[in-house]
Protein backbone atom coordinates (compact mmCIF):
# COMPACT_ATOMS: atom_id res chain seq x y z
CA UNK A 1 0.00 0.00 0.00
CA UNK A 2 1.27 3.70 -0.69
CA UNK A 3 2.67 5.23 2.33
CA UNK A 4 0.75 8.46 2.25
CA UNK A 5 -2.74 5.83 1.65
CA UNK A 6 -1.79 3.98 4.50
CA UNK A 7 -1.10 7.20 6.61
CA UNK A 8 -4.66 8.31 5.69
CA UNK A 9 -6.17 5.65 6.36
CA UNK A 10 -4.51 5.36 10.20
CA UNK A 11 -5.29 9.00 10.60
CA UNK A 12 -8.67 8.23 10.04
CA UNK A 13 -8.91 4.67 11.95
CA UNK A 14 -7.19 5.46 15.11
CA UNK A 15 -10.14 7.81 16.28
CA UNK A 16 -11.66 3.97 16.94
CA UNK A 17 -11.45 1.30 19.29
CA UNK A 18 -8.60 -0.95 18.25
CA UNK A 19 -9.99 -4.59 18.54
CA UNK A 20 -8.18 -7.97 18.59
CA UNK A 21 -8.86 -11.73 17.42
CA UNK A 22 -8.12 -14.62 18.07
CA UNK A 23 -7.64 -17.15 15.13
CA UNK A 24 -10.88 -18.74 13.85
CA UNK A 25 -13.30 -16.29 15.08
CA UNK A 26 -15.70 -13.89 13.79
CA UNK A 27 -15.12 -10.65 12.64
CA UNK A 28 -18.32 -9.35 11.10
CA UNK A 29 -21.26 -10.86 10.07
CA UNK A 30 -23.69 -9.98 6.70
CA UNK A 31 -26.20 -7.95 9.10
CA UNK A 32 -23.20 -5.64 10.18
CA UNK A 33 -22.97 -2.20 9.23
CA UNK A 34 -19.33 -1.30 9.79
CA UNK A 35 -16.37 -1.10 7.97
CA UNK A 36 -12.93 -2.96 9.24
CA UNK A 37 -9.38 -1.45 8.54
CA UNK A 38 -6.90 -5.11 8.98
CA UNK A 39 -3.93 -3.89 10.67
CA UNK A 40 -2.24 -7.44 11.16
CA UNK A 41 -2.88 -10.81 10.55
CA UNK A 42 -5.09 -12.82 7.94
CA UNK A 43 -8.80 -12.87 7.21
CA UNK A 44 -10.88 -15.01 5.29
CA UNK A 45 -14.11 -13.73 3.82
CA UNK A 46 -16.61 -16.82 3.30
CA UNK A 47 -20.53 -18.49 2.92
CA UNK A 48 -21.51 -21.88 4.32
CA UNK A 49 -23.27 -24.73 1.84
CA UNK A 50 -26.23 -26.53 2.83
CA UNK A 51 -23.99 -28.82 4.50
CA UNK A 52 -22.91 -26.41 6.64
CA UNK A 53 -18.88 -26.94 4.88
CA UNK A 54 -17.45 -23.05 4.28
CA UNK A 55 -16.66 -21.77 1.15
CA UNK A 56 -13.69 -19.09 1.02
CA UNK A 57 -14.61 -16.32 -1.45
CA UNK A 58 -11.38 -14.52 -0.69
CA UNK A 59 -7.88 -13.61 1.87
CA UNK A 60 -7.28 -10.39 2.89
CA UNK A 61 -4.33 -9.63 4.39
CA UNK A 62 -2.80 -6.36 6.41
CA UNK A 63 -4.00 -2.96 5.01
CA UNK A 64 -7.15 -3.96 3.69
CA UNK A 65 -10.62 -2.75 3.77
CA UNK A 66 -13.69 -4.85 4.29
CA UNK A 67 -16.60 -5.22 3.19
CA UNK A 68 -15.84 -3.23 0.42
CA UNK A 69 -20.11 -3.59 -0.86
CA UNK A 70 -20.63 -1.58 2.15
CA UNK A 71 -18.50 1.68 1.16
CA UNK A 72 -20.69 1.62 -2.54
CA UNK A 73 -23.66 0.79 -0.51
CA UNK A 74 -24.60 -2.54 -1.66
CA UNK A 75 -25.58 -5.50 0.83
CA UNK A 76 -23.05 -7.74 1.98
CA UNK A 77 -23.62 -11.11 2.00
CA UNK A 78 -20.60 -13.11 3.28
CA UNK A 79 -19.21 -13.49 7.04
CA UNK A 80 -15.50 -12.97 7.92
CA UNK A 81 -13.24 -14.74 10.09
CA UNK A 82 -9.65 -14.47 11.27
CA UNK A 83 -7.46 -17.47 10.13
CA UNK A 84 -4.74 -16.16 12.16
CA UNK A 85 -4.52 -13.80 14.84
CA UNK A 86 -5.55 -10.57 13.46
CA UNK A 87 -6.13 -6.59 14.66
CA UNK A 88 -7.94 -3.60 13.07
CA UNK A 89 -10.60 -0.99 13.86
CA UNK A 90 -14.60 -0.90 12.90
CA UNK A 91 -15.89 2.09 11.73
CA UNK A 92 -19.42 3.23 11.11
CA UNK A 93 -20.21 3.18 7.17
CA UNK A 94 -21.47 6.65 7.57
CA UNK A 95 -18.62 8.16 8.65
CA UNK A 96 -16.49 6.13 6.50
CA UNK A 97 -18.10 7.83 3.98
CA UNK A 98 -17.67 11.05 4.80
CA UNK A 99 -14.01 10.31 4.88
CA UNK A 100 -13.89 9.07 1.27
CA UNK A 101 -15.62 12.12 0.08
CA UNK A 102 -13.40 14.45 1.79
CA UNK A 103 -9.93 11.45 0.63
CA UNK A 104 -10.36 11.10 -3.29
CA UNK A 105 -6.79 9.36 -3.12
CA UNK A 106 -8.19 7.03 -0.65
CA UNK A 107 -11.38 6.22 -2.84
CA UNK A 108 -8.85 5.75 -5.84
CA UNK A 109 -6.87 3.30 -4.43
CA UNK A 110 -9.33 1.14 -2.91
CA UNK A 111 -10.58 1.25 -6.80
CA UNK A 112 -7.73 0.20 -8.44
CA UNK A 113 -7.00 -2.52 -5.71
CA UNK A 114 -10.42 -4.28 -6.49
CA UNK A 115 -8.93 -4.23 -10.21
CA UNK A 116 -5.81 -5.59 -9.04
CA UNK A 117 -7.52 -8.59 -7.31
CA UNK A 118 -9.59 -9.34 -10.64
CA UNK A 119 -6.27 -10.90 -11.91
CA UNK A 120 -6.51 -13.55 -9.06
CA UNK A 121 -10.22 -13.75 -9.67
CA UNK A 122 -10.48 -14.27 -13.13
CA UNK A 123 -7.82 -17.43 -12.71
CA UNK A 124 -10.12 -18.98 -10.30
CA UNK A 125 -12.95 -18.67 -12.62
CA UNK A 126 -11.87 -20.28 -15.47
CA UNK A 127 -10.32 -22.73 -13.31
CA UNK A 128 -13.48 -23.72 -11.52
CA UNK A 129 -15.28 -23.24 -15.23
CA UNK A 130 -13.23 -25.97 -16.69
CA UNK A 131 -13.95 -28.01 -13.95
CA UNK A 132 -10.87 -30.13 -13.52
CA UNK A 133 -9.96 -30.84 -9.59
CA UNK A 134 -6.09 -30.78 -10.07
CA UNK A 135 -5.92 -27.07 -12.02
CA UNK A 136 -8.51 -25.67 -9.43
CA UNK A 137 -5.73 -26.56 -6.81
CA UNK A 138 -2.69 -25.58 -8.76
CA UNK A 139 -4.61 -22.16 -9.36
CA UNK A 140 -5.63 -22.00 -5.66
CA UNK A 141 -1.88 -22.85 -4.55
CA UNK A 142 -0.48 -20.04 -7.21
CA UNK A 143 -2.63 -17.48 -6.60
CA UNK A 144 -2.33 -17.29 -2.63
CA UNK A 145 1.38 -18.10 -3.09
CA UNK A 146 1.80 -15.06 -5.04
CA UNK A 147 -0.54 -12.41 -2.69
CA UNK A 148 0.52 -13.71 0.64
CA UNK A 149 3.30 -16.63 0.15
CA UNK A 150 6.59 -15.07 1.92
CA UNK A 151 10.24 -17.14 1.34
CA UNK A 152 11.95 -18.97 4.55
CA UNK A 153 15.13 -20.93 3.79
CA UNK A 154 13.87 -20.79 -0.20
CA UNK A 155 10.52 -22.07 0.55
CA UNK A 156 7.01 -20.35 0.11
CA UNK A 157 5.60 -20.75 3.78
CA UNK A 158 2.15 -18.76 4.08
CA UNK A 159 0.90 -16.83 7.90
CA UNK A 160 -1.88 -19.48 8.10
CA UNK A 161 -2.22 -23.21 7.70
CA UNK A 162 -2.56 -24.14 4.35
CA UNK A 163 -4.11 -27.44 4.67
CA UNK A 164 -5.88 -29.89 2.80
CA UNK A 165 -9.24 -28.63 4.32
CA UNK A 166 -8.30 -24.81 3.07
CA UNK A 167 -7.72 -25.94 -0.02
CA UNK A 168 -10.73 -27.05 -0.37
CA UNK A 169 -13.06 -24.65 1.03
CA UNK A 170 -10.98 -22.40 -1.17
CA UNK A 171 -11.75 -24.43 -4.32
CA UNK A 172 -15.11 -25.93 -3.84
CA UNK A 173 -13.64 -29.20 -3.68
CA UNK A 174 -14.38 -32.37 -1.48
CA UNK A 175 -10.55 -32.98 1.30
CA UNK A 176 -10.35 -36.06 -0.08
CA UNK A 177 -10.22 -34.82 -4.10
CA UNK A 178 -8.02 -31.94 -2.34
CA UNK A 179 -5.62 -34.75 -0.96
CA UNK A 180 -5.43 -36.82 -4.53
CA UNK A 181 -3.97 -33.90 -6.63
CA UNK A 182 -1.94 -32.42 -4.08
CA UNK A 183 0.21 -35.88 -3.84
CA UNK A 184 0.45 -35.38 -7.78
CA UNK A 185 2.33 -31.84 -6.89
CA UNK A 186 4.55 -33.17 -4.30
CA UNK A 187 5.32 -36.38 -6.50
CA UNK A 188 6.45 -33.96 -8.87
CA UNK A 189 8.37 -32.06 -6.24
CA UNK A 190 6.54 -28.57 -6.17
CA UNK A 191 5.41 -28.96 -2.69
CA UNK A 192 6.16 -30.88 0.17
CA UNK A 193 5.36 -30.39 3.76
CA UNK A 194 6.19 -28.90 7.18
CA UNK A 195 4.04 -30.82 9.97
CA UNK A 196 0.51 -30.52 8.64
CA UNK A 197 1.05 -27.32 6.54
CA UNK A 198 2.03 -27.53 3.20
CA UNK A 199 4.61 -25.42 1.88
CA UNK A 200 5.93 -24.33 -2.08
CA UNK A 201 9.62 -25.04 -2.77
CA UNK A 202 9.86 -23.26 -6.22
CA UNK A 203 6.49 -20.38 -7.55
CA UNK A 204 7.83 -20.75 -10.61
CA UNK A 205 7.63 -24.15 -11.37
CA UNK A 206 4.27 -24.33 -9.98
CA UNK A 207 3.39 -21.77 -11.98
CA UNK A 208 4.64 -22.85 -15.42
CA UNK A 209 2.88 -26.84 -14.18
CA UNK A 210 -0.13 -24.53 -14.08
CA UNK A 211 0.19 -23.00 -17.74
CA UNK A 212 0.86 -26.64 -18.91
CA UNK A 213 -2.11 -28.26 -17.30
CA UNK A 214 -4.27 -25.50 -18.59
CA UNK A 215 -2.95 -25.58 -21.73
CA UNK A 216 -3.36 -29.01 -22.24
CA UNK A 217 -7.35 -28.50 -21.13
CA UNK A 218 -8.21 -25.71 -23.05
CA UNK A 219 -7.35 -27.96 -26.20
CA UNK A 220 -9.85 -30.44 -24.87
CA UNK A 221 -13.92 -30.53 -26.03
CA UNK A 222 -16.03 -28.95 -23.59
CA UNK A 223 -17.60 -32.33 -22.88
CA UNK A 224 -14.19 -33.81 -22.21
CA UNK A 225 -12.99 -31.13 -19.48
Amino acid sequence: MDPKIQKLLYSFFKKFEQNAFSKEETILNPADKKIFFLTNGAVKMFSTSREKDEITINIYKAYSLFPMPLIFDLENKYTFGSLTEAEGYFAPKKDFKMFLDTNPDVLFDLVKRIYQGFDGFFTQLEALLLGDAYLRVIAALTIYARRFGKTDQNKIIFDWSMTHRQIASQTGLARESVTREIKKLQGKGIIGYSGKQIFIYDLGKLEEEYNSYLGKIRKLPLDKQ
